[in-house]
């Protein structure tokens, strides 16, 4: 985003550049979580077959604990042959299947419970929760506004430190990674059928803005 004066014309005061950030915490609106089933056997229809069989088992789950079709997308099916390395050469172990499903949460309970039953009752392999603010919340405003308010008052005081004023705005520019949520990431091997205590605690939005102010004598 830029902005230049009122009337277009270049400033005749010497422009100056500061940098403004903000950091905001505030509860994340919603988590992804991934769950990835596979099978290794000798054939690949084998494989492929074991995992189409524990996918179309996950449906009904994912239909019972209530996670709307929208929420939830096969991210990947993959069928290879695996090897190890030997001191003989490739030794091949069979045929991996994997399937991929991303499902979006906003309920940490609802988390818990969909970690421990795909776990225990399809052998899943569970990678998140990542937790995400989303695009709509207004803290991301607020982390801007003050970001903004930030370059202004460093702005101001680089003026004062060279005996200057602060002249008018020439340019405001947000660069496209201005806006980031720190978000949490990790994997997770089968378990109890117990709920898994998922906490989503408070994450970071921050923001930066670069503004070009003129310098005039004071």
């Amino acid at each position: 985003m830029q902005t230049d004066g009122n009337d277009g014309r270049v400033d005749s005061g010497v422009p100056t550049v500061t940098q403004g950030t903000a950091l905001l915490r505030t509860e994340p609106d919603e988590a992804m979580l991934w769950i990835t089933l596979t099978a290794l056997l000798d054939a690949p229809g084998a494989a492929l077959a074991d995992v189409s069989r524990r996918s179309d088992a996950l449906v009904p789950m994912l239909d019972e604990l209530g996670i709307s079709k929208n929420d939830r997308s096969t991210t990947g099916v993959s069928v290879y042959e695996e090897f190890d390395h030997t001191q003989k050469g490739r030794l091949s172990l069979g045929h991996r299947a994997i399937s991929r499903v991303s499902v979006r949460l906003s309920d940490a309970d609802l988390i818990g419970r969909l970690i421990a039953r795909a776990t225990e009752e399809l052998a899943a392999r569970i990678d998140g929760p990542r937790w995400q603010v989303a695009q709509t919340n207004p803290v991301r405003l607020q982390a801007a506004r003050e970001a903004a308010a930030d370059a202004q008052r460093k702005a101001q005081a680089y003026a004062a430190g060279v005996g200057a004023k602060l002249g008018r705005l020439i340019q405001l520019t947000e660069p496209n990674d201005a806006h980031m949520v720190a978000r949490a990431a990790g994997g997770l091997r089968p378990m109890a059928v117990e709920p898994m205590p998922v906490e989503p605690g408070d994450h970071e939005v921050a923001a930066s803005i670069q503004a070009t102010f003129a310098l005039e004598p004071s």
